[in-house]
């Protein structure tokens, strides 16, 4: 009986991992399939606080996030927009900030 009891709370604890695991994966992936609304850029300022830039069509805005709340803090022009495609690897993170370190260093060691 108790060992029966182990069982089905090891099958329950392992289920539960596996399902967290498939939460976690699917919440990497964004929903960018929106024709007209598209998620470019986002800073976490903190648990449940975030810093968005968005396209709407032909219309960029800075959002301002909160658990509870949703700001338009302002419209930005396409030049305010422009930055460089952030390359993402799932498994090491992202290159954007090693390639800015090295990049700084370069700069660093020139002078």
């Amino acid at each position: 009986m108790l060992a029966t009891l182990v069982i089905v709370v090891i099958i329950i604890l392992y289920l539960s991992y596996l399902f967290s695991k498939l939460v976690a994966k699917n919440s990497l992936h964004m929903n960018t399939k929106g024709k007209s609304i598209k998620l470019l850029d986002r800073a976490v300022l903190g648990t449940d606080r975030s810093i968005d830039i968005i396209q709407v069509n032909e219309r960029y805005f800075l959002i301002g996030n909160t658990a509870t709340n949703m700001v338009c803090l302002a419209e930005l022009s396409k030049e305010d927009v422009s930055f460089k495609k952030q390359e993402y690897d799932m498994e090491n993170g992202s290159k954007l900030f090693q390639n800015s370190m090295i990049e700084k260093w370069k700069t660093k060691i020139k002078k």
